[in-house]
C-alpha cells in the first residue's frame, strides 16, 4: 500500500448559513451558551461566537448565497444527560428525531435546530 502524505490541521471554526436568525440565535445562546457578537460585514449583520470550543460565525443564507433546504452537515454531541438536554433543546426551539436509543454503551437521540440542522445527542458510558 502506497502512504499517502498529509498536511496536519485543525479545525478552527465553522460558518452556517442561518434562515431564522432570531430563533437560531436564542437556540444556540439558551441551550449552548454560546455568547455572540453582531458583526457588520457585506451589507448584512452576521454574528459570531465559540461553541464547543470552536469558533463559529452565523451569515444569512441569503448574503451567503445558501439555498439548501436541508443541512449538509451533522453534528455529534456528547453530553452528560441525554434526557435533560432533550428536555432544554425542545423548550428552545429544537424538534426530535426519533425517540431516544439506548443500548449498552449509552444513549442518543436525533434533533433539528430551529434552522432544520440534524445533531445526533449521545450520553456515552465510556467517557
Amino acid at each position: 500500500m502506497v502512504q499517502k502524505k498529509h498536511i496536519p490541521f485543525k479545525i478552527k471554526g465553522i460558518t452556517v448559513a442561518i434562515t431564522n436568525m432570531e430563533a437560531m440565535l436564542n437556540f444556540y445562546s439558551s441551550v449552548f451558551g454560546t455568547e455572540f457578537k453582531a458583526l457588520d460585514q457585506y451589507s448584512s449583520t452576521l454574528y459570531s461566537g465559540t461553541w464547543g470550543g470552536m469558533d463559529i460565525l452565523f451569515c444569512p443564507a441569503t448574503v451567503a448565497g445558501n439555498t439548501a433546504v436541508q443541512n449538509r452537515h451533522q453534528f455529534d454531541l456528547l453530553v452528560n444527560d441525554v434526557n435533560e438536554f432533550l428536555r432544554l433543546a425542545l423548550s428552545h426551539g429544537a424538534q426530535q428525531m426519533g425517540e431516544v436509543s439506548e443500548t449498552g454503551n449509552g444513549k442518543t437521540v436525533g434533533i433539528y435546530d430551529p434552522d432544520g440542522n440534524s445533531m445526533v445527542i449521545i450520553e456515552s458510558k465510556n467517557s
